[in-house]
């Protein structure tokens, strides 16, 4: 009898150390980074960036897999139902960690409070108002002022629930406006019909509307930041006009709730090192975002902050699940 208990007590040890060994050898294979919109967007790039350099760190390829669809959710189901051992992991944004959260609440698949792992935002940006050439408007009142005169007029978003449309949506409930969303899979194909004069009117992530802003493609009307932003200080904030307006997107490494504490310390500060390199800041920069840096239970407090925010903002604008 003793000696079946000296077993399996030699049996449980062993079986411990493996675990452990396990765990610190973590990654020993590829692991699936799934971007919940389309490839060429900018969530898709900046996953990139970071996903490149922790291929370089770690010795394993971090392989991006472009899950489109929902307005960010659904890439996010499927990273939620995956095995929590770190091989799958996802890049979210404010879209499906937070608005969305507050708008389809069940109905979500996913519960952002309970069933992720929140590791790092990378960064966060400013949407920004912007139309085609051919709108007369010039400045934000301006532009209120055509709308009015051209009710249900159509504007870009990347679905239910995104920054595009969240801020179009806060635009039209401030400014007594009757404005059409009109959903797109990447922000790279809202603006291609916006320079082609498709759809005339877009508030789309700075990085991406900024771009054709700067190369005359697109007029930039205002910026959803509290206050002017560094990388385009001559463009008025929403808040001059309409007080207390601001629209951000945060853009963030999380897995699936369950994550082994070791992966996830591995993961928080292989993240953090990747955050703080001066060229990766570099990149961020060239984009138009601005650099981050939360991580781990800093990170989920502030997506936490951003559904309470959000809350009374999607229940007075009647947004309502599809």
């Amino acid at each position: 009898m003793k000696r079946i208990a000296v077993a399996l007590l030699v049996g449980a040890v062993a079986s411990s150390c493996g675990t452990a060994g396990a765990q610190d050898v973590w990654p020993s294979k590829s692991v699936t980074v799934v971007v919940p919109f389309a490839a060429g967007g900018n969530t898709d790039v900046l996953a990139r960036i970071f996903a490149e350099r922790m291929s370089r760190r770690l010795g394993q390829q971090f392989v991006i897999e472009n899950k489109a669809g929902a307005g960010g959710t659904t890439g996010i189901v499927s990273m939620t139902k995956a095995p929590a051992d770190g091989y799958t992991l996802a890049v979210a944004t404010t879209a499906g960690l937070a608005s969305n959260a507050v708008i389809m609440k069940d109905k979500l698949g996913y519960n952002a409070e309970k069933d992720i792992a929140y590791l790092y935002n990378m960064a966060t940006q400013p949407n920004l108002m912007v139309v085609h050439p051919s709108v007369p408007a010039k400045t934000l009142p301006e532009l209120i002022g055509w709308l009015k005169a051209n009710p249900r007029t159509p504007y870009a978003t990347s679905g239910i629930g995104s920054s595009q449309h969240i801020c179009g949506e806060m635009f039209a409930q401030e400014a007594g406006l009757e404005i059409v969303p009109v959903a797109y899979r990447a922000s790279n194909q809202q603006m291609q019909d916006l320079i082609a004069g498709q759809i005339k009117l877009a508030c789309d992530n700075f990085a991406t509307a900024w771009e054709q802003a700067k190369a005359g493609n697109a007029r930039a009307i205002a910026v959803g930041s509290a206050k002017r932003y560094s990388f385009s200080p001559d463009v008025p904030t929403f808040a001059e006009t309409l007080n207390g307006f601001e629209v951000l997107s945060a853009f963030g490494w999380i897995g699936p709730a369950g994550l082994d504490k070791a992966v996830v310390a591995k993961l928080v500060a292989e993240l953090t090192a990747v955050g703080q390199d001066p060229e990766v800041n570099e990149r961020l920069r060239a984009l138009g975002v601005e650099s981050s840096r939360l991580a781990g239970d800093a990170f989920a407090a502030y997506m936490r902050s951003e559904r309470q925010r959000l809350a009374p903002i999607v229940e007075k604008a009647g947004i309502k699940p599809p």
